[in-house]
Parts: structure tokens; C-alpha cells; sequence
């Protein structure tokens, strides 16, 4: 199954991303990478440089620190989703394809450097500023069994790395087809097991205490591409792939995953989101991997729902200066640094996953709406550069990395967001098509294609049509999700004939006795406002129209970064004093919002809303392409005064 996206917003974005990895200099991304492995070779310092190529990592930032080596995982993934994505000619193809072999045959250079030696299958991107190092190429790994953990001077947090690493690794051979590419990953996860399966009790316990990522994921996901390759033909395949179970088991935190299950109050509180989400993705990657374990989707979903229901912005968005809050505390977090990208990355992967193993329709609702205003909200669509923290305290902007100065982690996340926008849309199994995203784009089967015809922004309809290959039948029944935001009766046609189909479970049913070649379906999916609140905000709310989160443009005037932790970037200055509007008729807030429709004015033929009938009127809009404004989509209402 092929998807093809056709929405030219999300085709620009596509676009420019695959520009700007394929103008990276993925030599100096694998700079760290050559110089580890030519200290285990034992090269003298002029074999060094010209093995280097005589260049250095990119300067600033994450890559030339301890955390060197993370944003190479995410650019192979990032580069093996281009190689395969219907929506880059071929030619771009090819040259990501190119760069990609590139980049994977370096890593089997470095790593062919370290066979028959004490570090026998290792790569790694990065060094520490210690003579030690010189002798000890896998010294942050034992810093952290030691709980040694300066960020400047002993380790960062080198599993986290690890984990990019191979899941890029994963992704090259699973995505892409790079058989170098699992020749690397298996080597380097028989390292990795040899090295966690022989952990005590307490070493283990120590490592997992400081952040390491999706570990347990990758492992899982190694596991499953050697199971399913025994028996058959392969060089690659590691003979005893249990022991990659075995080893993706001890970053497993199981009491962490039972609190979560037992719904514990304040749970997540003060814990930091981003080494949190991956530990249950990667719970939910054991149950992938064996489905007897139910056990460990339940920990999945209820950590999900705790998520959602109890830390979760308009936007699907979380966190605030990259942690989690005590349950339901929302408006009191709202500041310059809330919604960490990779979270928003992370909840939107996991959700996806969850629908696979469940069919929950709940899951698909919220990646609509994290997509559309969190991912996509997440770009510079000028340059392609994306965020690290979202805020949502009214009046802040968005900030956005540089070309080659920062390599955050959401810059890798990001290289991945916008390679794989078709990645949601469409499901197939056995007799049935799901349809889970309802966004311009072009299916195509072995046996049929499907053009959908859908822009929000301009229309509340969809049209979709269907042409069968070689006078088959259309074969699959055809599912379509229900929209959670649904304003009145939808309509359904097919071939100008109307249906009176029900929804179960979330969707319509359309059987595939009621399709052949040339079938239109005409959907309608009458769209509206509609408001939010947040649970600790009296009378805070964001607005909606559709799936699209509105906030307001608040122009350019104010607008100024601070730094912000290590090496980041945040937005320094707030362009409003107050966040509070105040209501001008004799109104009570819920009178308001009950006729909000006639206060927030859609303005013809465009995405702009004029809100009036308050103190302060304000022109809002789309919040996904707000990259240039100081913007607030939070706002609390008060009750109008008397003028008697």
C-alpha cells in the first residue's frame, strides 16, 4: 500500500525537510562515530584526520557535547522514510536512498574497525573531554552504572543516544530494505545485550534511573525483524534472537508501569515527560512482540489515558519545561516552555501503535488533533526548522532551531515528522480499508487507488474516488472514521445516491458491494466552533473550528529569545500583559460560549475569526501555521459589568 499526500501545505513541508537533510554534511554528523572507532583501531593522530575525512562534528549544540551522535539516529530514519515516500519525485528519492547507503556503510566502516577487539560491534557518536576516553571509548556507559551523571564531564545520558541510534538503525532495514543496515543494528544489539544482560540487580536499577530512552522499544523491534527472519535465507539474522528479548526486558520498569496501572494520584507528577513516553511505548512493544503479554498493554493504555485526561493541552500537546505536572494542574503550568515537540512526537507514534492493537477509534481522534496542531504547528513552513517548546501562556512565540547551530532533540524528532505525513491516513487489513485521516492525498494497492479530495480550510466536504486495476472488483470494505469534532448530521453519498448508514464503533461502514470502479463518494462533515477548558482554569478556554485549534495573532512587535537550559532557545517576551477578556454586554460566560458563533466571526472565504463583544478584540486563526506571531490560544473570560 502506497500513500502518496497531495495537500499542498503538507507537501511544502515534506519538501523542504528532505532539502535541508540532504544539505546537512552527514560526514561531519558521522565525525564522532569515525573518531570512536579510531581510537578502538588504535589510529595514530594523521590517520585519524583522513579517516575523519578532516572533518570535525558541527560546532554548538547537542551534537558536540556527550548527547553527539542522537540526531545521526533520527537523520537515518528520517532519510530511510524519505527514500521510500511517494510524495518526493524520483530523483529525490534516489538521492536520499544514496545518502542514506552512504551513511550506513560508514557505520559498518566504524564498526568493521572494532571487530575482534574488547568493543566488538560498538558504534557511538560521541566522546568525553578526559584522557580517559581515550583508552575507555565506552566510558559514559560506565559512568552511569556507577551513577556518575554530569552532563559536562562524566556522562549525559548515553542510552538515550544508544536508543536513536539503533532505532535509525531499525528503520534503515525495516523502511528502507539496507541489509548493512541490520548487519550494524545486530552486532551493535549483541553488544548491547551482552553488556545489560550481565547487569546485577542493582546496576540495572541504576542505570534506569537516569534517562535512556525507547530502549526497551528498539530491542523489542530488533527481536521481532530476527524472529521473523528464521528459517529463512539470511547472513544477517542472529541465531538466538531471545536474547535480544531478554536484554529489551531490562529497561523494562515494571513498577513504574503497575503505578500507572493502579491510576495513582499525582503519578506523573514532577516526572520528566520525555524519558517517560518512550518507557511505555516501549511496554507496548513488548505486547507486539508477544501478545501473550497482555499485561503490558494494559500498562500502555492506562499511562495513555493518564496522559490525555490528566496533562494534555488543546493542542494534544504536554508538559511544562519538559515534566509533567500533578494531575489536572494545567492553567497554573502555562508558561514559555510548555509542549516539549518530542512528546507531541512520541503520544502521536504511541497512539497509532495503540489503535493497532486495540481499534479504539479514541486513539485516531487524538492524532488527528495532535498532527494538525501540534505537529504541524511545529514547523517554520519558510524554512523548514522546528520547535522545541510550544508555549501556551498567551503572548509568547514560537522558536525555532537553526540549519546546523542547535541539533536539539526535537530537531531529530522533527527530521522524522515531516517524512512520514502520510504515515496515519489510511489502514488495510485482510477485507477492510480504514480511512483515519481525512487530508488530500492518493492511495494506491495492488488492486485499487483511492484519490481523496479534502481541504478543511475551504470546504466541510470530502470526495473520494475509486478506480479499480485490470475490471477487478473493489475488494475491501470501507471504513471511515466518525470525526470527534462533528457539528450536526453528516452526509454521505455514494455516486450521488444518498446512504443512511449508522456509526458503530467510531465509523460508517460502507460495504464493498456498494463500490466498483468509478464510484465517488461524497462525504460531508459539517464543521463549527466549539471550546475547551482546562480542569484548574475557571473560565479559561481555547477555541476550535473543526479539527483546527484557533489562537490569535498578536503580531511581531514584541518578540525576543532568551537561552534556556543546556544550548536551547526560548521566547524571552510576552506580547500581551493579560491573558483576561472581559465580556462587554450583560452576558455571564456561559451565555457566551452558548452563542459563541455570533461572537467569533468567521471572516468569508478565509480562516480568520473576529472576536468581539469583549474588551479586547482579537482576529484569531489557524494555530498550525502561526510561526511568525506572538500568538494565545488560552484565554479567560469574565463576566460583563452592569452599565445601570
Amino acid at each position: 500500500m502506497k500513500v502518496k499526500v497531495t495537500d499542498s501545505y503538507y507537501d511544502e513541508a515534506l519538501k523542504i525537510t528532505a532539502h535541508n537533510i540532504l544539505k546537512l554534511d552527514a560526514d561531519r554528523l558521522l565525525a564522532g562515530f569515525r573518531e570512536t572507532a579510531a581510537i578502538i583501531k588504535g589510529l595514530s593522530f594523521q590517520e585519524q584526520k583522513t579517516f575523519m575525512k578532516d572533518k570535525k562534528r558541527y560546532p554548538g549544540g547537542w551534537e558536540d557535547g556527550m548527547i553527539g551522535g542522537h540526531t545521526l539516529g533520527h537523520y537515518v530514519t528520517a532519510l530511510s522514510q524519505a527514500a521510500v515516500n511517494p510524495g518526493l519525485d524520483d530523483g529525490a528519492q534516489k538521492e536520499t536512498r544514496m545518502r542514506l547507503e552512504y551513511v550506513v556503510d560508514s557505520l559498518l566502516e566504524c564498526q568493521e574497525m572494532t571487530m575482534e577487539t574488547d568493543y566488538e560491534g560498538y558504534v557511538f557518536g560521541a566522546t568525553l573531554p578526559s584522557k580517559e576516553f581515550v583508552t575507555n571509548p565506552t566510558l559514559q556507559f560506565d559512568n552511569v552504572e556507577e551513577g556518575k551523571s554530569n552532563p559536562f564531564t562524566e556522562a549525559w545520558v548515553p542510552w538515550y543516544t544508544m536508543h536513536k541510534i539503533l532505532s535509525g538503525l531499525n528503520a534503515a532495514y525495516a523502511i528502507a530494505g539496507n541489509t548493512n543496515a541490520l548487519k550494524v543494528a545486530n552486532r551493535l544489539g549483541l553488544w548491547i545485550a551482552k553488556r545489560a544482560n550481565d547487569w546485577s540487580p542493582e546496576t540495572r536499577q541504576t542505570v534506569l534511573s537516569i534517562e535512556y530512552g525507547g530502549m526497551n522499544e528498539c530491542l523489542y523491534e530488533l527481536y521481532r525483524i530476527n524472529r521473523d527472519l528464521e528459517g529463512a535465507e539470511s547472513s544477517f539474522a542472529i541465531s538466538d534472537p531471545d536474547i535480544l528479548f531478554k536484554a529489551a526486558h531490562q529497561f523494562d520498569e515494571t513498577k513504574l508501569f503497575e503505578a500507572a496501572l493502579a491510576g495513582t494520584k499525582d503519578h506523573l507528577k514532577d516526572v520528566h515527560a520525555n524519558t517517560t513516553i518512550p518507557k511505555f511505548i516501549g511496554a507496548l512493544a513488548r505486547y507486539e512482540a508477544d501478545n501473550s503479554e497482555s499485561i503490558y498493554l494494559e500498562y500502555a493504555k492506562a499511562f495513555w489515558d493518564m496522559v490525555i485526561e490528566k496533562h494534555t493541552y488543546v493542542t494534544g500537546g504536554n508538559s511544562e519545561d519538559e515534566h509533567f505536572g500533578a494531575d489536572y494542574v494545567l492553567d497554573s503550568e502555562r508558561t514559555n516552555v510548555n509542549n516539549e515537540t518530542c512528546n507531541t512526537y512520541n503520544m502521536l507514534k504511541f497512539s497509532r501503535r495503540l489503535f493497532l492493537a486495540t481499534g479504539d477509534v479514541k486513539y485516531l481522534d487524538y492524532a488527528e488533533r495532535t498532527l494538525i496542531n501540534a505537529i504541524m504547528a511545529s514547523q517554520d513552513h519558510d524554512t523548514g526548522f522546528t520547535t522545541y517548546f510550544q508555549p501556551m501562556a498567551t503572548g509568547y512565540h514560537k522558536v525555532f532551531n537553526t540549519f546546523d547551530g542547535n541539533f536539539w532533540c526535537c530537531t531529530g524528532t522533527g527530521y522524522e515528522n515531516f517524512t512520514k505525513l502520510q504515515e496515519g491516513i489510511y489502514y488495510r487489513e485482510k477485507s477492510k480499508l480504514l480511512v483515519a485521516l481525512y487530508l488530500d492525498s492518493q492511495l494506491e494497492t495492488e488492486d485499487y487507488s483511492i484519490w481523496q479530495e479534502c481541504d478543511f480550510t475551504k470546504s466541510d466536504k470530502v470526495k473520494m474516488i475509486i478506480s479499480t486495476k485490470s475490471g477487478k472488483a473493489f475488494c475491501d470494505d470501507l471504513y471511515l472514521r466518525k470525526p470527534e469534532w462533528l457539528c450536526g448530521n453528516p452526509e454521505i453519498e455514494i455516486d450521488g445516491l444518498r446512504c443512511n448508514i449508522q456509526d458503530k464503533d467510531g465509523f460508517y461502514n460502507l460495504s464493498k458491494d456498494l463500490l466498483q470502479d468509478g464510484s465517488v463518494i461524497t462525504l460531508r462533515w459539517p464543521m463549527g466552533l466549539h471550546y475547551e477548558n482546562l480542569p484548574d482554569g475557571e473560565n479559561t478556554y481555547a477555541f476550535m473550528y473543526g479539527p483546527y485549534v484557533l489562537s490569535a495573532m498578536l503580531g511581531t512587535t514584541k518578540i525576543s529569545t532568551k537561552p534556556h537550559g543546556i544550548a536551547v532557545v526560548v521566547s524571552g517576551t510576552k506580547a500581551v500583559d493579560s491573558d483576561v477578556l472581559r465580556i462587554t454586554d450583560e452576558l455571564s460566560v456561559e451565555d457566551f460560549l452558548r452563542n459563541l458563533d455570533k461572537h467569533l466571526i468567521k471572516e468569508p472565504g478565509t480562516m480568520d475569526f473576529r472576536l468581539e463583544g469583549v474588551d479586547t478584540p482579537l482576529l484569531f486563526t489557524t494555530h498550525y501555521n502561526q510561526y511568525r506571531q506572538s500568538y494565545g490560544i488560552y484565554w479567560k473570560l469574565t463576566k460583563g459589568e452592569s452599565h445601570g
